[in-house]
């Protein structure tokens, strides 16, 4: 099994939630703590072995980002950078497909900036690891009050008695209502994502099989790839999640850690 070695960013929302804050500035470039949130995913890059970034961006935010990097190839040099642009916001699986010429038929990781997730150990890291031991397609959970499952996509597992905190995820129901949502487990912004699920989403992006807003998400082809038969797994992670694509989600973070807590 060839190492992990691709990072994929998907950068191109608009961050509607932190406004005002994005009227000038784009959602993964606002700062937290001092740093802008994409750096938070670059810092989790090195210790994971990760030789190469894709930047998914929106067309309108080029110059932000282009900015941003020509000071990140110094402050990274280890890594490579690469940008693709996403033209239209066409949902979570769509903007990885723009990823797909340099996937080349590897698995890859993916991390999305706004989740912020704090722990002792390096988290992409530990998500690789983890991929190592499954050989398939891996999510990271975050187990959260069951009033609040209908904001998510909610994963319906078996634990892995082996693994601490590691599922075997049988169905991915994206926000469905608090009665009847599989578990308490939900997906947050972290994936291992497999030749397979790049296939499912092409295939459904060339058969317009979007959802009713026009969008074509990463739930759809993990349903697919269960559907053909394949394995998806889901990790638990230890850590702590602050959703900073909201502003209280990152104002709680601030305070988190300008704390010291850890």
């Amino acid at each position: 099994m060839a190492k992990i070695t691709k990072l994929v960013l998907p950068v191109a929302g608009l961050g509607k939630r932190l406004r005002p804050l994005t009227f000038k500035t784009p959602k993964n470039l606002i700062k937290l703590n001092g740093k802008p949130l994409l750096e938070y995913a670059l810092e989790e890059a090195k210790p994971a072995g990760i030789k190469e970034v894709i930047l998914i961006i929106s067309p309108e935010h080029r110059r932000q980002f282009e900015q941003y990097l020509a000071a990140a190839r110094k402050k990274f040099p280890d890594l490579t950078f690469h940008i693709r642009i996403q033209e239209e916001p066409l949902g979570n699986g769509h903007a990885i497909l723009q990823a797909a010429d340099l996937a080349e038929n590897e698995s890859f990781a993916v991390r999305f900036c706004d989740d912020i997730i704090i722990d002792k150990s390096p988290l992409l890291e530990a998500l690789i690891n983890f991929y190592e031991i499954c050989n398939a397609p891996l999510i990271l959970l975050e187990r959260v009050p069951r009033e609040e499952v209908c904001l998510y996509g909610v994963v319906k597992v078996k634990k892995i008695n082996s693994q601490p905190f590691l599922y075997q995820v049988f169905d991915v129901i994206e926000k469905p209502k608090i009665e009847e949502a599989p578990s308490d487990l939900i997906i947050v912004g972290g994936y291992i994502l497999t030749p397979a699920i790049m296939s499912h989403l092409s295939r459904l992006e060339n058969s317009k099989k979007f959802t009713p807003d026009n969008e074509l998400w990463l739930t759809d082809a993990f349903r697919a790839e269960l559907k053909a038969g394949g394995k998806l797994y889901g990790w638990e992670f230890p850590g702590k999640r602050f959703d900073c694509g909201k502003l209280t989600g990152l104002k709680r973070a601030e305070e988190f850690m300008a704390s010291g807590c850890d």
